[in-house]
């Protein structure tokens, strides 16, 4: 049941962003560290964030994967089980924001890194970014 509650909340949260700058699909992808409830959890708090992204579009998300996880863990000093990392597609509309984004583009492979205090914490945005 408890499971079942977090699944809805995490539906309604991520289906109110989309009004935000988020048309995007959300991928799945096995992990050995994560449920998908953690993924899931990571990609509402990166639409979250995204939203300060003016003139962006989000159009794609997903998880980078376990080795790329242990590899940027082990750069912070940190247990795999307390980083995540994301992965994503968004596009700039034609207008030059003062967001040091390029007009008119898509953005590939754009990385998000998100961290928690505690295996059970909540994410929150480190950094992002290619590279």
């Amino acid at each position: 049941m408890k499971k079942t509650m977090i699944c809805l909340i995490l539906a309604a949260a991520f289906t109110g962003l989309l009004g935000c700058g988020v048309a995007m699909t959300a991928l799945s992808t096995g992990s050995e560290i994560y449920s998908g409830n953690e993924c899931e959890a990571a990609e509402v708090e990166v639409s979250r964030y995204f939203r300060n992204f003016e003139g962006c579009t989000m159009k794609e998300i997903h998880y980078a994967g376990d080795e790329a996880v242990k590899a940027e863990a082990k750069s912070l000093g940190m247990e795999p089980d307390r980083v995540m990392v994301l992965e994503s597609t968004f596009t700039t509309d034609s207008e030059n924001h003062r967001n040091g984004l390029e007009p008119d583009f898509t953005y590939n492979n754009y990385r998000w890194i998100l961290t928690r205090e505690t295996r059970d914490g909540r994410w929150e945005h480190r950094d992002h970014g290619y590279g």
